[in-house]
C-alpha cells in the first residue's frame, strides 16, 4: 500500500472556550482529489488553515512523506509545497494579470526585475489554467470565472505538491465549474495532490477521488466516494437525516405582486405575479438579470418603465421604508455588505427593518422588543451564537445567513424576495432556511426567490420563471419542471 502524502495525526485546535478541532485524525493520499466536507463550524477552514501555516494546532502533528514537520506560517508551508486558494477573490484590480502572479514573489537578479522570465512563466501557467489572455490585462477586467483562475494560477506557480481550494465555485457559473473541472483533472494528471472544500455535494462526488467529513470539530468518516451515496453522506455532516428534495405543493390566493412590462437596468419587458401562499422562482444564468430586477421591486434601483403593483397599490414610486411598511421584505444577495451590518450585534442587525421604516424622529428603540426578535431569531432559525449580543463577525456564514433572513421574523412581510439565499452555506442551514421558506408558503404569505442551483428551485417552488440576457423566456409549474428544460430556456437552446 502506497503510504499517505499527508497524515495528520490528534490535530486539537481551541479559540478561547470554543473547541475548532478536536483529536482530528485522518490521511490523504499522494496525487488524489480529496475532498472536505462539514457543515459551517464543522472545523473545515481551521484545519486547512493550519495546513497552510496560519494557525498553529494546540496539540497533534502533521507528517508529511512520512516526516513531522512544523508550520510556523504560509511561507513556511510554500516552502514543502503546499498552497491555498480562498474562496474570496484576493486579486489587486488595478494590477495586470502578472504582476497578481508574482506579487510578493518577483523575479529580481542584480537589482533589477526578470520581466522577460516573469512573462514566460505567466503564459505557462495561463496556459495550465486554460486562461486565453494577455500577462498585461488588468485583473479588474476579467469576470469571476477568470478571476478564480488567476487565483488558481497564482497558487500553482511555484508547482505545489499540495493544492487546498476551498469553496472554489461559490461564485462560479455551470460554465465556470466545468472549466475549473478541466484545470483540477490537468492537475491530477500531472501528481498533485488535491485538497477541495465543499457544500455541494454533486461537485464531491464529480471530481472527488477520496472524501473526510468532519462534524463539529471531530473527524467521523475518510473513505473513498464511490462507496457512499450522497444521502448516507448529508447524514454523516449533520447527524441526522435530512429531506431537501420534498416538494410541498401550494394553495394560492390573491395576487400579491404583479409586475407588468417593467423596464430597468439590465432586463426589460418582465410581467408576472406572485400569489398569497406559493413559492415562485427566478432562474436563469450569472448575468441574466435577476438580481437587478428583484431589486429593483424593493426599490433599491428606479424602473425605466412600467408598473409595480403590490396588493393592487402601484408602488414603483414608493420609497424602501414604505414597501417595508407595505409588507415587502428582501434578503439581498450579498449578505456580507447589503444585509449586516458587522459593527452592530445580532441584536441590532435583527432589529434594522423595524428602524427603516422609523421617522427620523422617532428613532426610540423598544430594547425589549428587541430583545425579543433576536431571541425568536436565534430559536426559529436555530442560529448558533453566544446571545443576542454575539459579534456578527463571531458567525459561521451560514449562521450570518439566518441572521440576514431571521430579520423578516418580527415584520412578517406579505412577501418576502430571497436572492441565492443558501449560496455557499451548509446542507444542514439550508435544509433549515428551506423549511423557513415553506413554512411562509404554508402561512398564506408570498415568496419570490432567486436560485442558481436548480434543484432548489425544483424542491421549493410552485412556478418557476426563467430568465436569459434580461428578458424572460419561459414560466413552468414546479410538478412538471425538470433540470434541463430550465436550462434550455436559460441558455436559448431549442429541444432537439
Amino acid at each position: 500500500m502506497t503510504p499517505p502524502l499527508i497524515a495528520l495525526e490528534a490535530i486539537t485546535k481551541s479559540f478561547g472556550a470554543t473547541r475548532a478541532l478536536d483529536h482530528v485524525s485522518f490521511a490523504i493520499g499522494r496525487g488524489s482529489v480529496h475532498a472536505i466536507v462539514g457543515e459551517n463550524g464543522a472545523g473545515k477552514s481551521t484545519l486547512m488553515k493550519i495546513l497552510m501555516g496560519i494557525h498553529a494546532p494546540d496539540s497533534g502533528r502533521i507528517v508529511l512523506d512520512g516526516q513531522p514537520v512544523t508550520l510556523p506560517s504560509p511561507q513556511a508551508a510554500r516552502g514543502l509545497g503546499i498552497d491555498i486558494v480562498f474562496q474570496e477573490v484576493v486579486l489587486c484590480p488595478n494590477l495586470s494579470i502578472l504582476e497578481n502572479l508574482f506579487l510578493g514573489r518577483e523575479k529580481v537578479w542584480k537589482g533589477s526585475m526578470q520581466f522577460p522570465q516573469m512573462r514566460r512563466r505567466t503564459q505557462e501557467v495561463l496556459q495550465t489554467v486554460g486562461l486565453h489572455s494577455s500577462p498585461d490585462r488588468l485583473v479588474g477586467g476579467l469576470s469571476v470565472a477568470q478571476k478564480q483562475m488567476v487565483q488558481i494560477g497564482r497558487a500553482i506557480l511555484n508547482e505545489p505538491r499540495v493544492l487546498i481550494l476551498d469553496e472554489p465555485t461559490s461564485a462560479l457559473t455551470r460554465d465556470g465549474v466545468d472549466a475549473l473541472f478541466v484545470i483540477l483533472r490537468r492537475l491530477h494528471n500531472q501528481d498533485v495532490t488535491i485538497l477541495y472544500i465543499s457544500h455541494k455535494l454533486e461537485e464531491v462526488f464529480a471530481i472527488a477521488d477520496r472524501a473526510t467529513v468532519l462534524r463539529d470539530g471531530r473527524h467521523v468518516w475518510t473513505g473513498p466516494v464511490k462507496e457512499v451515496s450522497p444521502d448516507r453522506l448529508v447524514e454523516l455532516m449533520v447527524g441526522r437525516e435530512l429531506d431537501l428534495s420534498h416538494r410541498v405543493e401550494g394553495k394560492p390566493g390573491e395576487v400579491l405582486l404583479e409586475v407588468s412590462d417593467l423596464w430597468g437596468e439590465g432586463f426589460e419587458r418582465i410581467s408576472f405575479t406572485v400569489r398569497a401562499g406559493e413559492v415562485v422562482g427566478l432562474a436563469g444564468l450569472v448575468g441574466a438579470g435577476r438580481t437587478e430586477l428583484v431589486e429593483t421591486l424593493f426599490g433599491v434601483r428606479p424602473p425605466k418603465q412600467g408598473e409595480i403593483r403590490f396588493q393592487g397599490r402601484p408602488i414603483q414610486g414608493m420609497s424602501i421604508p414604505g414597501r417595508i411598511k407595505a409588507g415587502l421584505g428582501l434578503v439581498p444577495e450579498d449578505r456580507q455588505f447589503s444585509g449586516l451590518v458587522f459593527a452592530l450585534p445580532l441584536r441590532e442587525n435583527v432589529s434594522l427593518p423595524e428602524v427603516a421604516t422609523r421617522r427620523l424622529g422617532r428613532l426610540r428603540i423598544n430594547r425589549r422588543r428587541e430583545h425579543k426578535a433576536a431571541r425568536d431569531a436565534i430559536k426559529t432559525m436555530r442560529i448558533v451564537a453566544s446571545g443576542v449580543e454575539a459579534e456578527i463577525l463571531s458567525l459561521s456564514g451560514g449562521n450570518q445567513q439566518k441572521a440576514v433572513i431571521g430579520k423578516w421574523l418580527s415584520p412578517r412581510p406579505k412577501l418576502l424576495i430571497l436572492d441565492d439565499p443558501t449560496r455557499g452555506i451548509d446542507v444542514g442551514a439550508k435544509a433549515e432556511i428551506h423549511q423557513f421558506i415553506r413554512g411562509i408558503a404554508a402561512e398564506g404569505r408570498g415568496v419570490l426567490m432567486v436560485s442558481s442551483e436548480l434543484p432548489e428551485l425544483l424542491a421549493l417552488c410552485d412556478r418557476i420563471l426563467v430568465m436569459r440576457e434580461g428578458i424572460l423566456t419561459g414560466e413552468m409549474a414546479g410538478e412538471s419542471a425538470t433540470e434541463e428544460a430550465i436550462m434550455r430556456l436559460a441558455v436559448g437552446a431549442k429541444r432537439g
